[in-house]
């Protein structure tokens, strides 16, 4: 079968029939040009020569016949010798007349060339007989007779030689036609032959590349389908192969991206479920399931490297199929060369593990993988940093099922999650062992404050007591100074019980056991008696210290001596950081269906990067530190602890140098029972 041209190959060879034509027909004009010019010129020159040469032999004879006629009639010498020289140039005519006669009119040169020749005959025989004899005057009369039928029949050569001018004119026309004719007939040809040529052409390529076009519209239409069917000329079938060719890649690119996205949303989902868990084995066995879900695996195996700190994870993933997911340590001598493979971040690929060299992996590694029927292999480690934490091993048995691109891609990103998440949960199992020890220490350390609490307060009561049995003098006189020293003992160690009172609540909250017997008080008997405790602090201090409280209607559901501890707190707060001069108000009121008191003061204040911290258990503010004012910075977390145990509402307003106001909202009894039902 001839195989196909191009369409440059038909452009050419049109060209070059095209330039052949053009040649032909140039070179036929001319040619015909030349041959028609030619032969006029002959037919005319010939004809025109006849005439010319016939007329000079009429002249010549004539003028032989008066030179006759003249010697007749006189018998002058001279007339003789113009005789004889008409005669001569006569005959040299006839011999040019009869070269230049052509077959047509031969025989009538030849008739008048005879009845000339007899004239001639007759009158030299009249030129020599005797002048005025009858001899020469029968010769001169028979000279006369046979010139006049000269003069006929050279009338006859030149009407007949005239007719053939006609016929030579007319022959030349023809020609000249004909020339036309077939100058135009090879133009013609020259111009259409091309023309036809080219839309043969044009036919043979215009419906392969309407089809070509069809094909690529469909294609930009989303028509993956759409094929070229490959016909025409040989560049016109290269084309459509060509667009045949890139549809194919672009298919094929196209389903590699549509795999890589449905792998990678598979990846991101188990990456999410992956960061729910905070456990070892949970994190395996959700990789191990996205990976079944997702890539055909007929075996996955999850190694943790020895020595890694992590829970191993036990059991099975069944695939329902048969295959399960397999998690478990490492073999010996293995993690050097996974650390290789991790160190660049990459996976170990092989496609046919029969096929592959043996040094290339681990001995045990390789034994195994074979053991379980594998051909082909995908090795791809995890870990935390430059930490090795173990590898995901995927198999395929059978041939034919290469690992491709987007599967390596979506097990590596699967990888670095389950890194991740591993690490994560290592850490969250360091976090929770510390956590236990912190918390066991912290039990210890409630436990250990609140027995030492209990032991130093039965020791102080003690001594506050025989303090006060000295300065009531029970044991004898007490003289000034020494009531002094007395009063300083009792002033101290009743701060120290303070405190240790403040360390015992706080072990009780940290141990859970500080709980409020709540019940119906009215808060507005309470506040007198807390501001007669604080008034000879205040008054020691040279404050103003002013009471604002109902005598009654502030009913609520509280723990009357817990609220009692809670204002004596608020106010020797007050007290205590109020300069000399300066102001404390407590005003205790009802608003919006709650108890509300309020403790102000015009003292130090606290600054606003510290407010946020105020309640926190042993802090105290900067300011306070600075100023050297005594403090254990658990006042205000217990005064906390007991407003939320009384489900109250606890606020501080407060500028450094411009004093601190506290406010405490407790629900009214009624209110608070309706909140309750």
């Amino acid at each position: 079968m001839r195989e196909p041209r191009s369409i440059v190959f038909y452009a050419w060879a049109a060209l070059a029939v095209q330039s052949v034509l053009a040649a032909g027909a140039i070179a036929f004009v001319l040619t015909g040009t030349i041959h028609q010019d030619a032969a006029i010129k002959r037919l005319h020159g010939r004809v025109e020569a006849i005439q010319v040469a016939n007329l000079a032999m009429a002249g010549d004879f004539l003028g032989a016949e008066q030179a006759a006629r003249g010697y007749q009639a006189t018998g002058q010498p001279r007339l003789r010798q113009a005789y004889r020289a008409s005669r001569n140039r006569f005959l040299a005519d006839l011999r040019r007349v009869r070269r230049l006669a052509t077959a047509s009119v031969a025989g009538q040169v030849g008739s008048e060339a005879g009845t000339a020749l007899a004239a001639l005959a007759a009158g030299d025989r009249a030129m020599a007989a005797r002048p005025g004899s009858a001899a020469a005057d029968r010769l001169f009369a028979r000279s006369a007779t046979e010139g006049g039928a000269f003069i006929a029949e050279s009338g006859r050569l030149r009407r007949r030689l005239a007719r053939l001018g006609d016929a030579v004119a007319a022959q030349s026309e023809q020609i000249l036609g004909v020339g036309l004719g077939w100058t135009a007939a090879v133009l013609a040809a020259g111009l259409m032959l091309p023309v036809i040529a080219g839309a043969l052409v044009l036919r043979r390529v215009s419906g392969p590349l309407q089809a070509i076009t069809t094909m690529v519209r469909k294609r930009a239409q989303g028509d993956r389908e759409a094929r070229a069917a490959p016909g025409g000329p040989a560049d016109v079938r290269d084309l459509a192969r060509s667009l045949n060719y890139l549809a194919d890649e672009s298919d094929r690119v196209w389903r590699g991206e549509q795999e890589r996205a449905r792998l990678q949303a598979g990846v991101r989902q188990a990456s999410v479920r992956i960061r729910e868990h905070l456990r070892a084995d949970a994190i395996i066995r959700e990789a191990v399931t996205a990976i079944h879900d997702h890539l055909a695996a007929d075996f996955v195996w999850v190694g943790i490297a020895a020595g890694v700190p992590l829970a191993r994870a036990g059991g099975e993933h069944g695939t329902g199929q048969g295959t399960a997911g397999i998690a478990g340590y490492l073999p010996p001598g293995s993690a050097g060369w996974l650390r290789d493979i991790y160190r660049h971040r990459a996976s170990y690929q092989v496609q046919d593990l029969t096929a592959a060299p043996p040094g290339e992996m681990p001995a045990q590694i390789r034994n195994d993988m074979l053991s379980r029927g594998a051909t082909a292999l995908l090795l791809t480690p995890f870990g935390a940093g430059q930490e090795l934490l173990g590898c995901l091993a995927l198999l395929r048995t059978g041939s034919g099922r290469a690992w491709t691109r987007p599967e390596v891609e979506a097990v590596e990103a699967l990888a670095g999650d389950i890194g991740q998440g591993l690490e994560h949960a290592r850490l969250y199992e360091e976090e929770e062992r510390l956590v236990a020890e912190l918390k066991s220490v912290d039990e210890a350390k409630s436990s250990f404050l609140a027995s030492a609490s209990h032991d130093l307060r039965t020791p102080l009561t003690s001594i506050i007591g025989y303090v006060e049995l000295l300065a009531d003098g029970e044991a004898g006189p007490v003289r000034p100074a020494q009531l002094r020293m007395l009063t300083g003992v009792d002033r101290n160690a009743r701060r120290l019980k303070t405190m240790i009172e403040d360390m015992l609540t706080i072990s009780k909250i940290e141990l859970g056991a500080f709980t409020s017997r709540l019940g119906p008080v009215d808060l507005a008997t309470l506040v007198p008696a807390a501001a007669e405790v604080i008034r000879p602090a205040a008054a020691a201090g040279g404050l103003s210290f002013r009471v604002s409280c109902p005598d009654h209607g502030l009913p609520v559901e509280g723990d009357p001596e817990q609220l009692d501890r809670m204002l004596v707190n608020l106010l020797s707060n007050a007290v205590k950081y109020t300069p000399r001069g300066g102001s404390v108000q407590l005003t205790a009121a009802a608003a919006d269906h709650a108890a509300v008191v309020t403790v102000a003061d015009t003292g130090i204040g606290i600054p606003e990067q510290d407010q946020a911290s105020l309640f926190n258990r042993f802090f105290r503010a900067a300011n306070a530190v600075e100023t050297a004012q005594p403090g254990s910075g658990l006042g205000l977390s217990i005064v906390r602890t007991i407003v939320d145990n009384h489900h109250g509402d606890l606020s501080v307003e407060s500028a450094q140098g411009r004093g601190t106001a506290v406010t405490v909202r407790l629900p009214l009894r009624d209110h608070a029972g309706a909140a309750g039902r």
